[in-house]
C-alpha cells in the first residue's frame, strides 16, 4: 500500500473530495445529453428507477453490513461511501438509451457512462487506484498460474455444461450475435469489475481489513458484501414492469462474485478478475456455437 509523506495510505474517495467534480462532470454531461435526446421526464424516471434499485440492494444488504460494522470505527462511513458509489453506477446504468445506443440489444450506453465516471475517479485518485483498487498490471508473486487455471477452467466448465445440457435436452440455444460476443468480452464487464472488485472492495477492505484466508487469498467482509451485492444487483430489480426477484440469479451471480473476488484478492489486480468475468460468458457462447455446428 502506497503511503504519503505522513505515513498514511494514499487518499481514497472517503479521504478527499478532489474526485467529486470530475465525476460529477461526467455524469452531468451524460444526463444532459440524455435529457436533450429523450426528454427530461423520461431521464428523471430512469434515474429514479436506478436510485430505487440502489436503495433496494443496499437495504437487502443492510442487516449483514450492520453486523459486520459492529464496534468497528469508520465502518458506517465506509458503508455509506460504498453505497454512494453504487448509487452513481445504478443511476448511470438506468439512463434511457439514446442515439446510436437506442437500437442495440444490450446496455452499451449505461456501461460506457459507468466506465467513464469510474475512470475519472481512478485518474484523480491514481495512487489509491493502483495500490488498493487493483489497477495495476503486476500480479502478486506466484498468483499467475492458479489464476490462469481458474479462468481457463471456468471457461471450459461453462462451455462443457451448457453444451452437454443442450445435447441431452434437445433444446436449441440462443444464437450468438456479434453484439453479444463483444458485450461479453469488452468494456461492459470491465466496468463491473472496476466498480465491484475495484472501487467498492477497496473502500470496504480499508476499514474491515482482510483477516481471513480463502485458498491462499486474503479476504474480509468487503469480499462477502461485494459478492452478495453483486448477486442482489442481478436478481433483485425494479423496472417498469414491477419488482423482479430471481433467487437463482442471486445465488449464481453471488457465487460468481465470490470467484471473481477471490481472483482479485489472490492476484492483487482487477485485470485477471475482468478476464475471469468474461470466461463463463464466452464459454456459453462457445457452447452455443458448437451446438449449432453439430446440429447443422
Amino acid at each position: 500500500m502506497r503511503e504519503t509523506h505522513t505515513g498514511s495510505p494514499a487518499p481514497g474517495p472517503l479521504d478527499t473530495a478532489r474526485w467529486v467534480l470530475p465525476v460529477a462532470a461526467v455524469l452531468c454531461s451524460a444526463v444532459g445529453v440524455t435529457a436533450a435526446a429523450a426528454g427530461a421526464r423520461e431521464t428523471a424516471t430512469g434515474m429514479g428507477t436506478g436510485a430505487a434499485n440502489a436503495v433496494l440492494c443496499c437495504g437487502a444488504l443492510a442487516p449483514l453490513a450492520l453486523f459486520a460494522a459492529r464496534g468497528r470505527p469508520g465502518a458506517g462511513r465506509a458503508l455509506l461511501g460504498a453505497a454512494g458509489l453504487a448509487l452513481l453506477s445504478w443511476c448511470a446504468l438506468s439512463l434511457p438509451r439514446v442515439g446510436p445506443f437506442s437500437g442495440l440489444e444490450w446496455n452499451w450506453q449505461g456501461k460506457a457512462v459507468d466506465l467513464l465516471w469510474l475512470c475519472a475517479l481512478f485518474l484523480v485518485l491514481r495512487h489509491w487506484a493502483r495500490d488498493e483498487a487493483g489497477l495495476r498490471w503486476r500480479l502478486a508473486p506466484g498468483s499467475h498460474g492458479p489464476a490462469a487455471r481458474v479462468i481457463i477452467g471456468w471457461f471450459a466448465a461453462s462451455a462443457a455444461l451448457v453444451f452437454g445440457a443442450s445435447l441431452v435436452s434437445g433444446q436449441n440455444l440462443e444464437a450468438v450475435t456479434l453484439e453479444r460476443l463483444l458485450f461479453d468480452s469488452t468494456y461492459p464487464n470491465l466496468a463491473e469489475e472496476l466498480l465491484w472488485r475495484g472501487a467498492l472492495l477497496a473502500v470496504l477492505d480499508r476499514v474491515f481489513g482482510t483477516p481471513w484466508r480463502l485458498f491462499g487469498a486474503h479476504v474480509g467482509w468487503g469480499f462477502v458484501l461485494t459478492s452478495l451485492g453483486f448477486g442482489l444487483g442481478h436478481g433483485l430489480l425494479l423496472s417498469d414492469s414491477g419488482l423482479a426477484f430471481d433467487p437463482a440469479a442471486i445465488v449464481l451471480t453471488g457465487l460468481s462474485g465470490m470467484v471473481l473476488g477471490w481472483v482479485r484478492a489472490f492476484t492483487g489486480s482487477v485485470w485477471p478478475a475482468f478476464a475471469a468475468h468474461c470466461a463463463p460468458e464466452l464459454g456459453i457462447s462457445a457452447a452455443a456455437t458448437a451446438v449449432a455446428a453439430v446440429r447443422g
